[in-house]
C-alpha cells in the first residue's frame, strides 16, 4: 500500500500512549512463577545423596500422598552401592552435627560409643554402612574425629555418583555440596558446624551440606528450575537452559495449538534483539513439524546490526513465509528494532486487511515491555506472547497476566533436539565461514599460475586444465587436531618420476 502510514491505524492518543508507556515501568527483574510442571529429577537425586528423609520420597506413606521427590529415583538409586554409601554417610553426618552436644555428653559422661546411642545416632545407618563395607565404628574415637571420618569416607565415593547426573550439569558444583572447606580437619568441621548450628533451619531439610544459606532462597530443593540457577549463581556462573528443567514445553505447545485453532491468519513477529535464536528456531521448527504454520501469513524477523548471526539458520529455510528486516543505528547506543517491528507489524495488518485476507492473530516473541501498547491498542487482534525469564520485567509479566493475554516462557519450551539444534546452527555457521571467508578466496588456476611464475615455466590453457584435473582436483582439505588445514590425498612425487629431495619437498 503506497499510501500507508501509522496514522492510518493509530489515532493521536494511541500514538502518545505508545510513546510514553515504557517510562512508567520499573526496571527489569527476574520473574520465575511457581509452576507445578517444573521437573524434580535433579533435586530428587541430590536429595537422595544428601540423605534427606525417606518420607519426602513417599516411602512409608499412603500412595495418595504427594511426595516432594520422585519415589522412582529413590528406588533406582537405592540399588546402587556407591549411592547408598554416600546417602548413609550424609545422613550420619547430619545427625552427628545436629545432636552434637547431646552425643558428646553421652560419649564423655556415660562412656558410650555412637553405636550405643540409638535415640541420637540412627543405628540402621551404621548397619547399612557396615553391610556396604564401611566399618565406621571404632573404639576410643572422639565425636569430632568421627565427623572428620565421614568427610574422608566421602572423598572416594562421591565421584562414583556422577553417573546419576546428566552430562549437561556441571558436576563440580554438585560435588562441592558434599565437601566443606578443610573438612579433613577437626577445626574445619567446627567452623562449618557453627554456621550450621546458627542457620540450621535455612539448610535444605536441615541437612548438613557445604552451603552458605540465604533466607531469600527458601527451599533450594523445591524443584530443578529453582535449584540449578541458585547453585550456578553460588559458583559465579549462570544456568541458561531452563528447557531442560521444566515439563512445560508440551503444555506450551498444546496451548499454542489451541491458539491456532481459534485463528484464521497469524503473523509471528520476532524481536531478534530480545529473543534467543536457538530457542526461537526450535519453537518454529516444532510448529512447522506439527502443521501449525499453515495459518501463518508471515514470520517477521526484525534484527539489529549488532545482534547474533544465528538467525541465518532460520533465514535459510526457503519453505517459511519469512521476511527479515535488518535495522541500522543512527546512534550507536540506541537500537531501532522495537520501532521498526511496530511499524512493520501495523503495515502487515493494514495490507492484509486491504487485500481481503485480514490477520486476526499474532504471536509476539520478545521480552521487551515496549510492545505492550501494540497489544493494548490492537484489540481486534488475538495475541500470544513468548517471553524469557531473565529478560522479562515483573511489571510486564503482571500486565499480561492481569489483562488475560496468554503467554509462556520459551525457557520452559521442551526441545528434545536442543543440542542437535545448536550443533546444526554452529555447523552451518562454520561451513559458511569456511566457504565465504576462506575457500572463496582460493582459486586453483591462480595458484597454478603463481607457481609457474615463480618457477619461470610456461603452460598453455589446455596443459593447465589437464594438470588440474590429473594432479590437483583429487586433493582434499582436512583439519589437524589443532584446527590447522592440511592437504590430503596429495600425489606422491616419486610416482611422477621426480625425486622429492631434489625439489626440497617430500611426496
Amino acid at each position: 500500500m503506497s499510501d500507508f502510514s501509522i496514522g492510518s491505524v493509530l489515532d493521536d492518543d494511541k500514538r502518545a500512549s505508545l510513546q510514553n508507556f515504557s517510562e512508567n515501568l520499573p526496571t527489569a527483574s527476574r520473574v520465575i512463577p511457581d509452576n507445578s510442571k517444573t521437573k524434580r529429577e535433579i533435586v530428587s537425586k541430590v536429595a537422595f545423596l544428601l540423605g534427606i528423609d525417606d518420607r519426602y520420597f513417599g516411602i512409608g506413606q499412603n500412595e495418595n500422598m504427594n511426595p516432594q521427590f520422585y519415589r522412582s529415583v529413590y528406588e533406582d538409586m537405592k540399588q546402587d552401592k556407591e549411592a547408598r554409601i554416600v546417602r548413609n554417610l550424609c545422613r550420619l553426618r547430619t545427625r552427628l552435627q545436629r545432636n552434637f552436644k547431646a552425643i558428646f555428653t553421652e560419649m564423655n559422661s556415660d562412656i558410650k560409643n555412637i553405636d550405643a546411642i540409638p535415640d541420637l545416632v540412627p543405628q540402621e545407618t551404621l548397619h547399612a554402612l557396615e553391610d556396604d563395607g564401611i566399618q565406621f565404628v571404632r573404639a576410643r574415637r572422639r565425636l569430632d574425629e568421627y565427623i572428620v571420618d565421614v568427610h574422608n569416607y566421602l572423598i572416594p565415593h562421591v565421584p562414583n555418583c556422577q553417573k546419576f547426573l546428566p552430562d549437561w550439569i556441571k558436576w563440580p558444583y554438585i560435588r562441592n555440596l558434599f565437601f566443606i572447606n578443610k573438612g579433613n580437619t577437626i577445626e574445619g568441621n567446627k567452623e562449618a558446624a557453627r554456621s550450621y548450628s546458627e542457620f540450621r533451619d535455612l539448610f535444605p531439610y536441615q541437612s548438613f551440606i557445604n552451603w552458605s544459606p540465604n533466607e531469600s532462597d527458601g527451599n533450594i530443593l523445591r524443584d530443578d528450575a529453582k535449584f540449578l540457577p541458585i547453585l550456578y549463581e553460588r559458583n559465579r556462573d549462570k544456568f541458561y537452559d531452563m528447557s531442560k528443567v521444566t515439563e512445560a514445553g508440551d503444555a506450551a505447545l498444546t496451548d499454542t495449538a489451541e491458539f491456532f485453532d481459534k485463528t484464521e491468519r497469524v503473523i509471528i513477529a520476532v524481536d531478534c534483539e530480545n529473543a534467543d535464536p536457538c530457542k526461537v528456531i526450535g519453537i518454529i521448527k516444532d510448529m512447522d513439524a506439527k502443521g501449525m504454520l499453515a495459518k501463518v501469513a508471515k514470520i517477521l524477523l526484525v534484527d539489529d546490526e549488532h545482534t547474533s548471526s544465528q538467525w541465518r539458520a532460520l533465514r535459510r529455510n526457503e519453505n517459511l513465509p519469512l521476511e527479515y528486516y535488518l535495522t541500522d543505528r543512527v546512534k550507536d547506543e540506541k537500537s531501532a528494532v522495537d520501532v521498526a517491528l511496530t511499524i512493520k507489524f501495523y503495515r502487515e495488518i493494514a495490507e492484509s486487511r486491504a487485500a481481503g485476507q485480514p490477520i486476526d492473530a499474532a504471536i509476539i516473541i520478545s521480552s521487551d515491555c515496549d510492545f505492550w501498547p501494540l497489544i493494548e491498542l490492537t484489540p481486534e487482534i488475538k495475541f500470544l506472547v513468548m517471553l524469557e525469564y531473565d529478560n522479562c520485567s515483573q511489571a510486564y509479566y503482571h500486565r499480561l497476566q492481569n489483562n488475560e493475554v496468554p503467554f509462556f516462557y520459551i525457557d520452559e519450551f521442551f526441545m528434545a533436539g536442543n543440542i542437535e539444534l545448536k550443533t546444526e546452527v554452529v555447523l552451518q555457521e562454520v561451513i559458511r565461514e569456511i566457504e565465504e571467508s576462506h575457500l572463496s578466496k582460493l582459486n586453483l588456476f591462480s595458484v597454478i599460475n603463481r607457481a609457474l611464475l615463480k618457477l619461470d615455466l610456461r603452460m598453455n590453457d589446455a596443459e593447465v586444465s589437464q594438470f588440474l584435473d590429473k594432479y590437483v582436483a583429487n586433493m582434499t582439505i582436512g583439519f589437524a587436531k589443532n584446527g590447522s588445514a592440511v592437504l590430503q590425498n596429495k600425489p606422491a612425487l616419486n610416482q611422477l618420476g621426480v625425486r622429492g629431495e631434489e625439489l626440497g619437498v617430500r611426496g
